[in-house]
């Protein structure tokens, strides 16, 4: 079965981030903290959907109530909104990320993205970067129940798609991704722009290849390099 799809993360792998992780994962865990969650139970070495998963289990077992921890989870998901909406001044595009989408249009393949990031910061980051004209289907952190490496990001996606997981490749820079991509049953390519960091390290066990060039990932399409070349792509 042929790919008719490629489904992108969007934070450093289509374009370089200028959210501060480190200050919005500070003031994350304050705020949990200052609600009633253990601080020895948390970490800025853990990533965000650990921290949510120890803190509801920790509230839980504190006997709140469901709607107090909603009302806490909604408080902490809007600090994570407001460190995207915040950071959209710095943010660029990776090299490379507009000619491999004009690529795939190209070869007339759907593309999406899937991303932790919240809807509205997204949104304006492919606005911004003049990626709106490409982009088939976007699915953020408040479109899903869960986060990634649940399924749910890339499920969506193939529904809005209209392709089956088999029809696609999801492309990615972090282990979060290669799990997602793994829990949903779609091929994964690791975009290691780190060279080499820990994070991408884990991904590579799970990925069908690993490039450092977005636009190799025609490398990877049947006949993809093929047809573009012909075509004097």
């Amino acid at each position: 079965m042929g790919v008719k799809a490629v489904i992108f993360d969007l934070d450093d792998t289509l374009v370089y981030s200028g959210i501060d992780y480190k200050g919005m994962k500070r003031s994350l865990i304050n705020f949990l903290v200052e609600a009633g969650v253990d601080p020895d139970l948390l970490s800025e070495e853990m990533p965000n959907i650990e921290i949510f998963r120890v803190a509801l289990e920790h509230l839980r077992d504190r006997g709140l109530s469901e709607d107090k921890i909603k009302r806490i989870f909604g408080e902490a998901n809007a600090i994570l909104d407001r460190a995207e909406m915040e950071s959209l001044g710095r943010a660029r595009l990776m090299d490379g990320a507009l000619e491999i989408l004009k690529s795939l249009k190209r070869l007339e393949l759907k593309i999406g993205i899937v991303t932790n990031g919240c809807r509205r910061y997204a949104a304006e980051i492919i606005k911004v970067s003049s990626l709106d004209d490409y982009i088939d289907a976007l699915i953020a952190r408040d479109d899903v129940p869960s986060p990634k490496p649940s399924p749910d990001h890339l499920l969506k996606a193939l529904e809005v798609l209209g392709v089956s997981a088999e029809e696609a490749i999801f492309v990615g820079d972090h282990w979060i991704d290669a799990l997602c991509a793994k829990n949903a049953g779609i091929k994964f390519i690791l975009f290691n722009n780190r060279g080499g960091c820990w994070e991408e390290i884990r991904g590579r066990d799970m990925a069908i290849a690993t490039i450092s060039d977005l636009r190799d990932i025609t490398n990877f399409l049947p006949s993809g390099r093929e047809m573009l070349e012909r075509n004097n792509y």
